[in-house]
């Protein structure tokens, strides 16, 4: 093979390479934490303190809610014991305690709400811990084929990435020079039809007919990219 063909074989290789390091970090990032686990774990989390959330909320209602009732209690015992004959201050413990009861029905209805919001939040708790059930089966039940595709493409990056040491080898040391020094990816670049493949500007006569002795390392006067015929 000419020096460009060699230079291009590598870089295919290099490429291979890369591509399957890809793969290998992407199984292995999957194998230790698929992020549909992380996902629905975090939104079972989440679910779990609005929930807890609501538990508090109800039992801080319940409180509030005994505190006021023990106070309509008295203030009804005050009211019903005759002890106070004052006509207006009479009115104004009735109208106390009306306003207290006024109060505690409207804070009867907020707790029957938040029971409901606490009823769907229970809801979602259950769906969520599904959700989180079924994404750990399927991690699962996939964790056998991606271990078995991470061991074939782990011995297949081994082979390529020996492939690719053994066609370097074969690169003159004035090629691998040209190849280094190229600082735009990738540094090897197809020809058909007169045209770099890469960013399409017509090589010259003279170019094209170095590349069809293929002798010399030919580079695109554009973007300076080595030169293979296709």
């Amino acid at each position: 093979m000419k020096p460009a063909q060699l230079l291009l074989a590598y870089q295919r290789l290099v490429e291979k390479e890369r591509e399957l390091r890809d793969e290998i970090e992407r199984v292995e990032s999957l194998l230790a934490s698929d992020p549909d686990v992380a996902h629905a774990e975090a939104a079972l989390a989440e679910a779990r303190e609005r929930q807890q959330s609501i538990v508090l909320r109800l039992r801080e209602s319940d409180r509030e809610r005994e505190t006021h009732r023990t106070r309509i209690r008295s203030r009804e015992k005050e009211l019903m014991s005759g002890r106070i004959r004052n006509p207006t201050e009479l009115m104004q413990l009735n109208q106390e305690v009306d306003h207290l009861k006024a109060n505690f029905a409207e804070e009867e209805e907020a707790e029957l709400r938040l029971m409901e919001e606490g009823e769907l939040a229970d809801q979602a708790v259950v769906e969520a811990s599904e959700r989180l059930q079924d994404a750990r089966s399927r991690s699962a039940s996939d964790e056998p084929a991606l271990r078995r595709d991470l061991e074939s493409w782990q011995a297949e990056l081994a082979t390529v990435k020996a492939d690719g040491e053994a066609a370097w080898a074969q690169i003159a040391p004035a090629a691998q020079n040209a190849y280094l020094r190229v600082r735009v990816h990738p540094p090897v670049a197809e020809v058909a039809r007169n045209q770099c493949l890469v960013c399409h500007v017509t090589v010259t006569s003279s170019g094209m007919q170095a590349l069809r002795k293929g002798e010399e390392i030919v580079q695109c006067e554009n973007c300076g990219r080595i030169l293979v015929i296709a």
